[in-house]
């Protein structure tokens, strides 16, 4: 079942994903998990600043289990794990209020009747996650998305030209107008392009499953501009543009 994505006129999003269709994004999986847990314990208690408390942000370094984020590496560098020092359950938390699938009441985030009624259903997740994290990083100034956020293009460019691992520096080429970036300091603007890429497009498209991130099976400290992606399988069954053509057809992408 397709359903119409609110950021784009062609854009749509496959919903009847299942959890198995769905394994390959650790958003989807885990947000359900977290879903699941403040169901089975009437809510999660929140700090006063509205943060998860310790133990959840605990159990869910272990339970997640998060390319990059592992117990082991968060440890490394966190004597105690507060909610910001895990940046998934961060954005986890802040996309579940959002979407008002859970809200904050009396020191607990609890579910509301959407959250309730979200258990279960994967590939509508999938989709409400998707929404959330594709949406302009920029802002509402149409030109400036015109130019540096065109959602259709950009997607369009990893369909069609990420079949094969390709090097962020590539892919910022051909899928925003890297020319256009001033450098910052002794930051080229090609870097600094680069860098918009890799976490307004690698790192969400990634955690949703969408793309393959290859840094995370590199040698370490390999430079930004050569770090390897790649589109997943789940990236066609998942995403579909569909334009309309001149003979009143459509064409799918």
């Amino acid at each position: 079942m397709l359903k119409a994505s609110t950021l784009s006129l062609v854009l749509f999003f496959e919903a009847s994903l299942t959890e198995e269709e769905l394994q390959a994004s650790p958003m989807c999986i885990n947000t359900m998990k977290l879903l699941r847990y403040a169901e089975q314990h009437g809510g999660i208690q929140i700090t006063k600043l509205g943060n998860f408390y310790r133990k959840c942000v605990e159990w869910s370094a272990e339970e997640f289990q998060w390319p990059g984020y592992e117990p082991a590496e968060l440890y490394a560098v966190n004597k105690v794990l507060n909610e910001p020092d895990f940046p998934p359950l961060f954005l986890i938390h802040e996309i579940l209020l959002n979407a008002r699938l859970i809200r904050h009441y009396k020191g607990r985030a609890k579910l509301t009747k959407a959250g309730s009624g979200m258990i279960g259903q994967y590939g509508d997740l999938q989709v409400a996650l998707t929404e959330y994290m594709l949406r302009s990083p920029i802002g509402d100034d149409p030109q400036a998305n015109s130019l540096f956020w065109n959602l259709e293009h950009i997607l369009r460019v990893i369909g069609s030209r990420l079949t094969d691992w390709t090097t962020v520096g590539e892919l910022s080429e051909l899928a925003i107008p890297t020319e256009l970036f001033p450098p910052r300091g002794s930051l080229s603007g090609r870097f600094e392009a680069c860098l918009f890429v890799a976490h307004e497009i690698v790192r969400p498209l990634s955690w949703l499953g969408l793309l393959e991130d290859g840094n995370l099976k590199q040698r370490p400290h390999v430079r930004l501009e050569e770090r390897l992606v790649r589109k997943t399988a789940l990236f066609d069954r998942f995403v579909r543009l569909i334009v309309p053509t001149a003979d009143a057809g459509q064409r799918v992408h």
